[in-house]
């Protein structure tokens, strides 16, 4: 049983920050300026399960392509890190999500009333390249796992899913209420931060990958 709950732990630590439902919120309130509660809440709704469906198809597909191409773990940590590195580096310098052209575009889709729950919130902002690679690189590490059968490996990965679905839900769902708490400049804020942690897992995917490639050249003694 505790195998399976560090997985699940495991796999919540390494999507949250790079999926940052928190960082999402800014976007989300301007992206539903004007709109009903009852949209805004159904779109929280969808926007969740779009997410959880989206990661957990490249959880179940994403080890079987990497295993037809033929690569390997190393190589996903080493392009993943990259990918979540890139995207931390990218959110960090930024000054806000959305510049005064991006903010013209969101009028005229709710003025058409477009649906914004997959493009842009679930692709690219919340499931983009980052999550996806960090979901990959679970489901190649689930099968190389020892601790737990593959299947219980990729349910404890699954769950996590789950929970980070649950937590976009709630972050998007309590949007208002996170902005009158925090104010912009907190909920920037915490974004940054969350940027910290995405700069620091990437980092670290990728001496893992350097770390796995070396030890299969037998460069390095495991």
């Amino acid at each position: 049983m505790q195998p399976f709950l560090d997985g699940v732990l495991s796999g919540v630590a390494a999507l949250f920050p790079v999926v940052d439902p928190i960082g999402a919120v800014p976007i989300f309130l301007v992206l539903t300026a004007g709109a009903p509660n009852a949209v805004r809440h159904r779109y929280a709704f969808t926007i969740a399960r779009n997410v959880v469906v989206l990661l957990v198809g490249a959880l179940l597909v994403g080890g079987s392509i990497l295993n037809f191409f033929g690569v390997s773990l190393a190589v996903v940590r080493i392009a993943g890190g990259m990918v979540v590195f890139h995207a931390a580096w990218g959110a960090m310098n930024s000054d806000s999500k959305l510049n005064d052209i991006d903010n013209q575009d969101v009028a005229e889709r709710l003025d058409q009333h477009k649906d914004i729950a997959f493009m842009p919130m679930t692709i690219p902002l919340l499931a983009g390249p980052g999550s996806i690679a960090v979901t990959v690189g679970l489901a190649a590490q689930s099968r190389q796992s020892q601790a737990l059968p593959i299947a219980l490996n990729l349910l404890a990965s699954g769950v996590a899913i789950g929970l980070i679905g649950v937590s976009i839900f709630l972050a998007l769902r309590t949007s208002n209420l996170l902005l009158k708490v925090l104010g912009a400049s907190g909920i920037q804020a915490m974004s940054r931060l969350l940027g910290l942690f995405v700069m620091a897992i990437g980092v670290q995917l990728i001496l893992n990958g350097l770390a796995d490639w070396l030890t299969s050249l037998n460069l390095v003694v495991p």
